[in-house]
């Protein structure tokens, strides 16, 4: 038990230092690429192309983990953690717009974003071999460590400049490295611990064929998470159609994430023992209800509330999606299932990056949220066909 609950918290450290980094890499890609005199469109063409490379990289390096004994999330995450740290650092030596800037963020947010992939199957692969780590729990001190880190840098860029975010995701990544380090330590996971009787996952394309219905459930996601984008994403946009600015975005930003953690403390106490699918189901209808009521929200008090729906949805979904998937799905599939359910909330920023960046330009940013509620409707749809109950 005590070991349990010390790699509870060396884990909830990697999520906060995961969490923490996609705040700067994506909530703060506009304050930053905007100050530097980008347009909407091209801020949409970086994160999209971000969010396209992390969704081929995530997947594929657990395909390489499922099927080969001696590739292990542990041996990638070194050589990721470094990359995405050489990125900032060429960021913050030529802070202008052009082309290093543009393919450093990039791929920023490209190695940023695969990281994830690792740690679940550093989760998954720990649960497997009988350590009991509190999902729940350590996502949601991952948002709390979001939370902090966008109250802190809405203030740091209002007071000094858009330079911040690379220095602050240099800063993330040290206490990210130092994270992972302390987990590993304590799992004791290396590649002789793989168990090498379940056989080789399949690869990508086999796992699509004989998971049809699984992939409903990942093209609804995609549509849902769609909307859930077009807001993120942009969200400077969003928040100075109501009057607000950088210091408002920061809050809301904030706000967002706090939201989230009670539902995320608690998810194992209340419904560890419940039917994840149920769960997801109800999830993916809250999420239209908060997409309709953020497109007709007049100010910033109705705004506020409307993102209180962020913990029904986004937060119950981010608690519910891995262990539906733990229980769905083979575990020597599991490093490839676990990913693709996040590499399609990840491609859900190539379509709302491509797409939702023009509409901001060439529409109305009102118009643009009610055609986001319209997509997010759509794939709550699909996302519960898709859906199925009991385990494997």
């Amino acid at each position: 038990m005590g070991r349990d609950r010390n790699l509870t918290i060396t884990y909830s450290a990697v999520q906060a230092a995961f969490w923490m980094d996609l705040c700067v890499a994506l909530s703060f890609a506009s304050v930053y690429l905007l100050g530097l005199g980008y347009t909407n469109a091209s801020l949409g063409i970086i994160i999209a192309a971000g969010n396209l490379i992390s969704a081929l990289i995530g997947p594929g390096l657990s395909s390489l983990i499922d099927r080969y004994e001696n590739v292990t999330a542990e041996k990638v995450m070194t050589p990721v953690l470094a990359f995405r740290s050489v990125m900032l650092i060429l960021m913050v030596f030529f802070p202008v717009k052009g082309l290093i800037t543009s393919i450093g963020f990039v791929l920023y947010i490209a190695f940023s974003m695969s990281v994830n992939s690792l740690n679940l199957k550093m989760y998954v692969d720990a649960e497997y071999n009988g350590i009991k780590i509190n999902y729940g729990f350590s996502r949601g001190m991952g948002s709390l460590a979001y939370v902090l880190i966008s109250l802190l840098l809405g203030v740091i860029i209002t007071n000094t400049s858009v330079i911040a975010v690379p220095c602050a995701g240099i800063a993330v990544g040290i206490f990210q490295f130092a994270a992972f380090v302390l987990f590993r330590k304590g799992a004791g996971i290396t590649a002789a611990s793989k168990d090498t009787d379940l056989g080789r996952g399949k690869t990508v394309f086999e796992f699509a064929s004989a998971n049809k219905r699984f992939c409903v459930l990942l093209f609804g996601t995609v549509l849902v998470f769609f909307s859930h984008n077009t807001v993120c994403n942009f969200l400077i946009n969003v928040v100075e159609n109501i009057g607000g600015s950088t210091s408002e975005m920061g809050f809301l930003n904030g706000f967002m994430a706090a939201v989230e953690i009670p539902m995320m403390l608690t998810f194992s106490r209340f419904f560890g023992n419940k039917d994840p699918a149920s769960i997801l189901k109800f999830a993916f209808a809250v999420f239209t209800a908060k997409a309709v009521a953020i497109a007709a929200a007049p100010g910033m008090l109705l705004m506020t509330g409307a993102f209180v729906l962020q913990a029904p949805s986004f937060a119950l979904y981010t608690a519910a999606i891995v262990p539906y998937v733990e229980k769905t799905i083979p575990h020597e599939d599991s490093a490839k299932a676990q990913s693709l359910a996040f590499t399609m909330t990840t491609f859900s920023s190539v379509l709302s990056g491509t797409v939702s960046g023009r509409l901001y330009d060439n529409t109305s940013v009102t118009m643009t949220l009610w055609i986001a509620a319209a997509v997010c409707l759509a794939g709550t749809i699909v996302s519960i066909a898709g859906i199925r109950s009991g385990n494997r």
